[in-house]
């Protein structure tokens, strides 16, 4: 009986199987279609995307005015680090693409990947980081990376974590794993902007903890990803629950960083 049931079942599973296919060959055309009624455009000018821009126009990208070689940014991430919390906070290793400004084409780019939940501009600015570390000599024996996590509530407030996509395209290019449950926010805190160093240590006291659900054990060196460095406080909280969940070292990595004048 269950043979006889088989064959009509397999016969069955093989005109569906065409009958996807179709509907894929139907669907490109379609594809094509709507990209040319709603194309694409630029997350900050608006200006319509060329076939092989992303989210970003050149022409942006150019305003984002990068730092000016691969070591110019983990220097500039140190510096602001050592000036707000000393030598003691300084990470084992540091990278960023620009120098953050609280106005411009950067700003607005941000502000987009964080509060608009454009995931593919996160991987975008996570790609070129990657590919930034690549070419600053690598990364070193690093096990994983680790964006900074949100609090469940923001999380809920903003759909997304803009540091986990920036690290899944930083995994794209360095081969690396992704780890998002290592640690996790002990308090809802309101938005850091605006607040001085102060508020800031105040915001982020203890601000981090091991997660109390990890899937994975930390160890080894670890790389800890957040979009954007001003003082550091929020980096330098989380990498110490980091170390407390057991990482050895903890390297930062962040889109921008504002430089301290030092």
């Amino acid at each position: 009986m269950i043979e006889k049931l088989a064959h009509p079942l397999g016969a069955l599973s093989r005109p569906l199987g065409s009958l996807a296919q179709s509907v894929r060959t139907l669907a490109r055309p379609l594809e094509g279609l709507t990209d040319m009624l709603f194309p694409q455009v630029c997350v900050v000018c608006r200006k319509t995307l060329d076939a092989l821009e992303q989210q970003l126009c050149s022409a942006c990208l150019t305003d984002f005015a990068p730092f000016p070689n691969p070591l110019a940014g983990g220097q500039a991430v140190i510096r602001s680090v050592n000036f707000h919390f000393g030598l003691g906070a300084i990470p084992s290793a540091a990278w960023s693409l620009y120098p953050y400004q609280s106005n411009g084409a950067l700003h607005d780019a941000l502000h987009a990947m964080k509060y608009q939940g454009l995931f593919p501009l996160g991987c975008l600015f996570g790609r070129r980081l990657g590919e930034l570390v690549q070419s600053a000599g690598g990364p070193g024996e690093l096990a994983a990376i680790v964006p900074v996590p949100l609090h469940p509530l923001k999380r809920i407030e903003r759909s997304y974590n803009q540091s986990e996509a920036i690290a899944s395209g930083m995994a794209e290019v360095l081969d690396l794993p992704v780890v998002e449950d290592a640690i996790e926010r002990s308090a809802y805190t309101g938005s850091q902007t605006g607040l001085g160093i102060t508020e800031r240590r105040k915001n982020m006291a203890g601000g981090f903890r091991p997660a109390a659900r990890n899937s994975r054990q930390i160890s080894g060196r670890v790389l800890l990803v957040d979009d954007v460095l001003t003082t550091g406080a929020t980096m330098v909280a989380a990498a110490s629950a980091l170390r407390e969940a057991g990482a050895d070292e903890v390297a930062f990595a962040v889109v921008a960083v504002t430089e301290e004048k030092v």
